[in-house]
């Protein structure tokens, strides 16, 4: 019963209240700039807030456990709609990428076909296609530099209020690996990363005053301050990596007052993270440290022996979208369980089969999609990935020298630590992280839409 009222509350969100949202939203450009500002904030609240399950299956520990409806997907309906209906600024033509986008769904749903489990692989097919809707919306929404201007600044301010609450969770709460309003550290930690390093690379514009500039200055550093508190390596990395390669682009168009000024403001924070939190990092290297001195391989390894038999068995479509959490298990993934039941037999464990009954998935991104949809799924997935980074790329040279091309590079560089980061974690399956990353990549698109237009508008400059 509970699902049932959820399906018609669903359905009336979808196709009810999205689309007259969108025909209010066509004529008024400001309000459509507040609602994708406020798909973007979403993604740093608790799940609950915004999405709900149906047929949720809470004892899986697949990436994809019921199907997911969701209120970002639902405003993006609205935008999609709103667009469409604006008077003398809508788009022309479907969003770059979008086809591709859903052909790497319609291969990855080819893996039902044979799966252990193909209702999971449908959840999952749900929930990815249903993820077009905000790839789409936030290409179709990008028209000028205040649409853009509103994007960065709502990031920014979701960046600083986690900050401010990863702060009082540390102080007030106790928290070691502090994880603010997500189910673990690490993907908080990259939903920081990848939103800080556009917003930084928007900081060093020096277009970019005022309220903008403060929020962006804020908005990094409390982000870097998430990262430090959440003790993720990883993302550390990838925060100062993506900072760096920012800062040196901008000393190479000639650098200047913000830019000697943000580096010495960079450095001191530097030197402040490595005396108040080298402690909390020394800790966590120590514990890695000492589970490696026990075990000649880490778990991780064994997670991606059993992708790499998975995959040399189904090599072309995979054991099934969201199926790994089946194949790799007892009683029906006993094949592919006896690699970890051995490799816990070799540390002395006694095994017992049902303590084998939900094992965990491989931390590899990739290692996911080869063992789920094979040489299929995950080349279309590479395919997509590589076009978001060649958009990127392009639009940051295109555009060189406004605030867009400035975004662009610094979305080139997010997006490129992001995917280097999908070799050891599947953070992009995680529901927030994916609507992040959705959103930067459908900028990304509608960047690249705008450039197209360019012999026919000859500006991306707001008509406003």
């Amino acid at each position: 019963m509970k699902d049932l009222i959820k399906f018609i509350l669903a359905l009336g969100a979808y196709a009810g209240l999205a689309p007259l949202l969108g025909l209010w939203l066509g004529p008024r450009r400001v309000w459509q700039r507040a609602v994708f500002a406020t798909m973007i904030v979403m993604t740093a609240l608790r799940p609950g807030n915004f999405m709900m399950m149906l047929g949720s299956i809470e004892t899986y520990r697949g990436h994809t456990k019921g199907y997911e409806i969701s209120l970002i997907e639902v405003l993006a309906i609205a935008l999609i709609f709103a667009v469409s209906r604006s008077s003398g600024q809508g788009r022309r033509g479907s969003p770059p990428g979008l086809w591709l986008y859903l052909g790497w769904c319609f291969v990855c749903l080819f893996s039902a076909f044979g799966s252990y489990e193909p209702t999971y692989a449908l959840m999952a097919a749900t929930r990815f296609v249903k993820g077009a809707l905000i790839f789409a919306a936030a290409a179709l929404y990008l028209r000028d530099e205040d649409d853009l201007r509103w994007a960065i600044g709502a990031l920014a301010g979701a960046l600083f209020h986690h900050g401010l609450l990863c702060l009082k969770m540390r102080l007030l709460d106790g928290s070691w690996q502090v994880k603010g309003w997500f189910e673990h550290q690490n993907p908080m930690a990259m939903w920081c990363y990848l939103g800080a390093i556009p917003v930084f690379a928007t900081l060093l514009d020096k277009r970019v005053k005022g309220a903008l500039f403060g929020l962006c200055l804020a908005g990094f550093g409390g982000a870097g301050l998430c990262i430090i508190l959440s003790v993720s390596r990883a993302a550390l990395a990838a925060y100062a990596a993506g900072a760096v390669v920012m800062m040196s682009l901008a000393w190479l168009r000639g650098g200047g007052v913000r830019v000697a000024s943000l580096t010495l403001l960079g450095a001191l924070g530097a030197a402040l993270v490595f005396l108040f939190a080298l402690d909390s990092f020394k800790a966590r290297l120590n514990e890695v440290a000492a589970s490696s001195e026990t075990v000649e391989e880490d778990l991780r390894d064994i997670l991606n022996k059993q992708s790499a038999a998975m995959l040399h068995d189904h090599p072309m479509t995979g054991v099934g979208w969201n199926n790994f959490g089946i194949a790799n298990s007892r009683p029906r993934g006993d094949l592919y369980s006896e690699i970890l039941e051995e490799w816990d037999r070799d540390r002395g464990f006694t095994i017992y089969d049902e303590n084998y009954y939900a094992n965990p998935l491989t931390e590899s991104l990739y290692w996911l999609w080869l063992a789920e949809t094979g040489w299929l799924g995950f080349g279309s997935f590479i395919l997509f990935i590589l076009m978001t980074l060649w958009w990127a790329l392009r639009n940051a040279w295109a555009q060189r020298g406004t605030l867009m091309g400035a975004v662009a590079a610094g979305l080139l560089v997010a997006l490129g630590i992001c995917y280097l980061h999908g070799t050891v974690e599947r953070i992009l399956t995680q529901t927030k992280n994916l609507s992040q990353w959705l959103m930067l990549a459908g900028v990304v698109a509608g960047m690249e839409m705008n450039r197209r237009q360019m012999p026919a508008s000859r500006s991306v400059k707001s008509p406003h």
